[in-house]
């Protein structure tokens, strides 16, 4: 949720554990409420998987895995697990990941073609790509959370629900001074922003 993209950690497998083999049945009946709400002919696609970390994230891959590391899902309640599940799928039925990958793709071949007329121009590549990749990935994540409303609202929540949840990531999440503005380069917007763009609707 805080980064929406899957780091290299080690998974925690319910065999090696029983604070594991817990964290995955809880990341699993989460998962099922939303799907059994939202897409019923999709119950038993989507697959809860845990991370080992000492650092809060969650993400979705196409193959139906909806990742979070251990560290975020012990703070989470019903509600918080609910919403950061609802993102996700927002996130993935949205196809933001092949939109993002398609524009930084287009991004870099104008640059490259213009490079054959500007000699040195692909260079600028490393910094315009992420700029542009980026806005649009601020973007995704405003709609993401407009549709994840959607999908808790199906599940009994409602939009007061995950403002209060975007309270509670900006309180404890946001690392002092980093998340509190956005650049050019920021990949997520700032957290109030994404109060305020939800509240404004």
């Amino acid at each position: 949720m805080t980064s929406c993209a899957g780091p290299n950690t080690q998974i925690c497998y319910p065999g090696s554990s029983l604070s594991c083999l817990r964290a995955k049945e809880v990341w699993g009946q989460s998962i099922n409420r939303v799907v059994v709400a939202n897409f019923p002919d999709e119950l038993g696609f989507y697959k809860p998987v845990v991370h080992k970390a000492n650092f809060s994230n969650a993400w979705v891959t196409t193959g139906g895995e909806i990742n979070i590391t251990l560290n975020l899902l012990s703070n989470l309640g019903e509600t918080g697990r609910i919403c950061v599940i609802s993102h996700e799928l927002a996130h993935l039925k949205s196809n933001h990941y092949f939109s993002k990958v398609g524009i930084s793709t287009f991004t870099s071949a104008v640059i490259s073609a213009a490079g054959t007329f500007v000699p040195g121009l692909g260079y600028l590549d490393h910094f315009v790509n992420p700029a542009i990749t980026n806005s649009f990935g601020r973007q995704f994540e405003l709609s993401a959370d407009k549709l994840a409303v959607e999908y808790i609202k199906k599940t009994g929540l409602a939009k007061v629900d995950y403002v209060k949840f975007l309270y509670w990531m900006k309180e404890n999440l946001d690392s002092s001074g980093h998340s509190a503005k956005t650049s050019i380069f920021s990949t997520h917007p700032a957290t109030q922003e994404r109060i305020n763009e939800l509240m404004g609707n």
